[in-house]
């Protein structure tokens, strides 16, 4: 089981970085430019089949410059950096006697461990917000800017004792055209 956290800290240091920015000013460019191809396989297995996504003309006739990219893949797909790249070893060791978590753990959220958190053994997704200011579109590159702290809200609650988080950070594309403010929500704690 990975423990996370700091046993110095405890949830009223984690409510005190409030405001904060754990990027470090480090901007994150996606690895790639959006490409059709990617956007397909994108939409082909969300079954997503509005033309705008699929085809340029029926996009520049709804008033956009190229083929829109769906709003959830903006955050999911479109602003990540790369799983896996050849040379690097595998994520997924197998064999007699491996213990995969021992060898290959689940990688930290960056900014946990800059986050002065109590310790605590399980974290879960809770919600997205996602505010758009500029279409995406095929032949964009995204790039991520910040990583702050905009909520912290410390409970228990039936699966454990822990706190709420909220963190922001921007999306810019190749232009510097801020594209949407992402905050999203996580819940660390204990069982209990």
């Amino acid at each position: 089981m990975m423990r996370r956290g700091n046993p110095k800290y405890t949830w009223d240091d984690t409510v005190k970085a409030i405001g904060k920015d754990f990027s470090g000013g480090r901007e994150r460019p996606a690895q790639e430019t959006i490409e059709t191809a990617a956007l397909s396989r994108y939409c082909e297995v969300w079954e997503i089949g509005n033309p705008i996504y699929w085809y340029e003309d029926a996009a520049k006739q709804a008033g956009y410059r190229n083929v829109l990219v769906p709003w959830s893949s903006t955050q999911q797909t479109f602003t990540n950096d790369t799983f896996w790249r050849p040379g690097e070893p595998t994520r997924f060791p197998v064999g007699i006697g491996k213990d995969v978590s021992a060898s290959n753990p689940a990688p930290p959220e960056e900014t946990e461990e800059l986050l002065p958190m109590p310790p605590h053994t399980n974290s879960v997704r809770t919600d997205m917000e996602i505010e758009f200011f500029e279409p995406v579109c095929v032949g964009d590159r995204l790039t991520v800017k910040g990583d702050k702290v905009v909520n912290v809200r410390p409970r228990k609650t039936r699966v454990g004792v822990g706190a709420f988080i909220n963190w922001e950070f921007l999306v810019y594309n190749q232009r510097s055209e801020l594209v949407a403010r992402v905050v999203r929500g996580s819940y660390a704690y204990n069982p209990g």
